[in-house]
């Protein structure tokens, strides 16, 4: 292995979130604010020579360079929103770059889905830097999504009328048409797929020890966080109750409990004690709320040392 670095190998640590608190909080914030998943890879590099040479992503990325420095050249997109399957490729590299800088550490560079670049590293120098590969939602997505809510038609349900005649075949590709179009024409189309990919998203937490051995959050009282970036809070301005839906889960509470809610899908760590002082709920009350969203995984929790 030291070697191939010493020949001018980069080393890549893939989903390095799912190893290291301070990048995980990272990736979570970016999901928070973006409302999509996030992989983090970290690039160390000792050479000046290109890890991968000139190439395109099928995703955003979100390049932030961490120690020494990194050279970067783009070259733009050759076609407009390339998928992962998509239905053709360009594999005619471009060599003219549009632009060609240097990240020093703490620089941040946005580089879209399609577009050609490459990195090495600035003169042979030392490189650390961690690109967040941002998940894609396109039509594609949308309309995968769109073909699980029919489920709840029957004329969706149903076989398709292969062995029927071409008049009974016009009436069924009619009805499974004005299904479509009903529901592209609904003005809160993307609201409805964005809400419904965000309760879905699953939680960044770890297994909290040793309170779910307890099976309640006691004393010494502990520091919580919501482990789902995503999560959706709806209802809380009217009516008797709210709906939180997270990590695929739905809960049904009393309104009281919002300003508790609201606190935790910030996705900071918060005092118990700060808690239970906001709520208008008492701290038994509390604790158990806690406890049961610490159950379903989409709490976490620590004791105060």
């Amino acid at each position: 292995m030291a070697a191939q670095l010493r020949d001018g190998a980069t080393l890549v640590l893939d989903a390095i979130d799912e190893m290291h608190p301070p990048i995980r909080d990272l990736a979570a914030g970016l999901e928070r604010q973006l409302r999509t998943g996030v992989q983090v890879n970290a690039y160390a590099s000792w050479t000046s020579q290109e890890g991968f040479g000139v190439h395109w992503d099928d995703h955003d990325v979100v390049v932030v360079q961490v120690a020494g420095a990194k050279r970067w050249r783009i070259y733009g997109s050759t076609r407009t929103a390339p998928l992962y399957r998509d239905v053709t490729f360009d594999t005619d590299t471009p060599t003219d770059p549009v632009d060609e800088f240097t990240l020093h550490a703490g620089d941040v560079l946005h580089v879209p889905r399609g577009w050609w670049h490459a990195a090495a590293a600035s003169e042979g120098q030392p490189s650390l830097h961690l690109t967040c590969g941002l998940a894609t939602h396109t039509g594609i997505d949308l309309l995968t999504w769109l073909v699980d809510e029919l489920r709840s038609h029957e004329a969706v349900r149903a076989d398709v009328p292969r062995f029927a005649d071409p008049d009974q075949q016009h009436t069924w590709r009619a009805e499974i048409a004005k299904l479509f179009a009903e529901q592209l024409d609904t003005p809160d189309l993307v609201n409805r797929y964005s809400s419904a990919r965000d309760a879905e998203f699953a939680g960044r937490g770890g297994f909290s020890l040793p309170t779910s051995v307890h099976g309640e959050i006691a004393d010494p009282a502990p520091q919580v966080r919501l482990t789902t970036p995503r999560a959706v809070l709806t209802g809380h301005d009217t009516g008797a109750t709210i709906t939180l839906d997270a990590a695929g889960k739905r809960w049904t509470l009393a309104r009281a409990a919002a300003p508790v809610l609201e606190q935790l899908l910030t996705g900071r760590w918060l005092d118990l004690a700060q808690l239970s002082t906001t709520s208008r709920i008492s701290g038994a009350d509390l604790r158990g709320l806690l406890t049961q969203l610490m159950d379903a995984g989409i709490i976490e929790s620590t004791p105060v040392s």
